[in-house]
């Protein structure tokens, strides 16, 4: 399963944070993205279970310089051909 969680970080706290995502390795973490908004950081997890998901989450909540957790769970994957021939939205809507 695919989780993609959104955390909010006090900002003097940041590397204490990526270095806890860091932790846990390629077997649970895609990639992470700093941005810029209501959140700081969006890490896409990998997960083999709900189980193992809120294991990991915890483990991210618990950590020191954690403000705010959000997750998504993805409910399907698009192959990447698929996404790369979409039209653009003005083709779906009847403007």
């Amino acid at each position: 399963m695919l989780v993609f969680v959104l955390i909010g970080v006090h900002q003097n706290k940041l590397n204490d944070v990526l270095n806890k995502l860091r932790s846990l390795g390629n077997k649970y973490l895609n990639k992470v993205h700093l941005v810029y908004g209501e959140y700081d950081i969006i890490a896409e997890l990998k997960a083999l279970n709900p189980e193992s998901s809120a294991s990991i989450l915890k483990n991210i909540r618990d950590t020191d310089g954690v403000i705010d957790l959000k997750t998504y769970v993805a409910s399907d994957q698009l192959p990447e051909d698929d996404y790369r021939t979409l039209q653009p939205i003005e083709e779906y809507l009847s403007i």
